[in-house]
């Protein structure tokens, strides 16, 4: 299961933590219902698959096993990931975390890692302290469960906080992955552009990640459990969007990171959603991603009937949707399209605007 999936299940209980607008996928009080349709050949019925994040990026809790004979790493041709899209291992680099198969890395992109630890097996609970070089951070939690302990997943609960502050933001627990790396971004606290108000730079603080009864919320026992946190912050420039009254609403990064490989913003459109009209932007030629969707306070799941949000059309193999109030990445193989558009369906949101855009490979 990669991040995308890991999204769609997250929960929260961060009333007092504020809003969490996501990148590598969204806002973490809020749980996405997103759908794929996909055209068959048979005309089948349309089929129903997450898209995230990014919140992350959106990026994934892995990276999908590369595809063979699509090039090796010898050779000029990059090898190809399960998606189409170019594929390559990270080494390990100066700072990163590793334990058990699992890494934090030190760098993804504009993120930086600030502080992580990656807890023993049968350790329920890790503290992460570290001194805030600036308020725009994304918190990582992550759980997983070995053996008889996946049967237990819906009778646990993964908190995400930090010490001494109200609320928690809560998640699920996973088996035990076949991939690597862990996200850099699954809770991103704090208002559009402007940071947690919460944190205050250079003033320590400790992250708290720990697995409790999801009925009693004490602590879990048991050897079959093991979790990981991290805090990053981001390092990047980014672009800002804006509704109608000229509000920020949310931030979208210049420079996203996919399967090893670096990718630049080259192109984006936006548009308020009370006044909409059809975003299309061109696509080079070569693999590419496109980031998309809505953002606005208090959007999701208040404005429109679960059938409306937003589309993106002439995507490869048919188009994709999401409800209002959520954006994320998706990918675009080499060649599979020299342009995407972005649109709305259902009733029309009242306040919150729509965006766009594309992203070509890093020289």
């Amino acid at each position: 299961m990669n991040l995308t999936d890991l999204r769609d299940e997250l929960t929260t209980h961060a009333d007092d933590l504020g809003s969490a607008p996501d990148f590598r996928a969204g806002v973490a009080d809020r749980v996405r219902r997103t759908k794929r349709r996909r055209a068959a050949a048979a005309g089948a019925g349309a089929a129903l698959a997450v898209a995230a994040l990014a919140v992350g990026t959106l990026a994934s809790l892995g990276r999908p096993a590369p595809s063979v004979p699509a090039g090796s790493p010898s050779s000029a041709v990059p090898m190809l990931g399960t998606d189409g899209m170019p594929y390559r291992t990270v080494p390990d680099a100066p700072g990163d975390i590793t334990k058990d198969g699992l890494r934090l890395r030190a760098r993804v992109a504009d993120d930086l890692l600030e502080g992580g630890a990656i807890g023993d097996r049968g350790q329920s609970r890790i503290a992460v302290d570290w001194v805030p070089s600036s308020t725009s951070v994304s918190l990582v939690g992550a759980c997983y469960l070995d053996g008889a302990g996946v049967g237990r997943a819906s009778e646990v609960e993964l908190r995400v906080r930090i010490e001494g502050m109200q609320g928690y933001f809560g998640s699920t627990c996973l088996g035990r992955p076949t991939e690597r790396d862990l996200p850099t971004r699954v809770f991103t606290p704090g208002e559009p552009g402007r940071g947690w108000a919460e944190l205050t730079v250079r003033r320590p603080a400790t992250l708290i990640v720990e697995v409790v009864d999801r009925t009693t919320g004490k602590p879990l026992d048991g050897s079959d459990v093991q979790v990981a946190g991290a805090v990053y912050t981001d390092l990047g420039h980014h672009t800002p969007i804006r509704d109608a009254s000229g509000k920020v609403v949310a931030v979208i990064p210049n420079t996203i990171e996919h399967q090893g490989y670096t990718y630049t913003q080259v192109r984006m459109s936006s548009a308020p959603l009370p006044r909409w009209q059809d975003l299309t932007v061109g696509v080079d030629p070569g693999a590419a991603m496109v980031l998309w969707g809505s953002a606005g306070e208090g959007l999701t799941g208040t404005d429109a009937p679960d059938e409306s949000g937003m589309r993106l059309a002439r995507y490869p193999g048919g188009s994709v949707t999401r409800g209002y109030g959520w954006w994320g990445t998706d990918v675009l193989p080499a060649d599979s399209t020299v342009r995407v558009t972005a649109s709305t369906q259902g009733a029309r949101a009242a306040h919150g605007s729509g965006f766009i855009a594309v992203y070509a490979p890093s020289p």
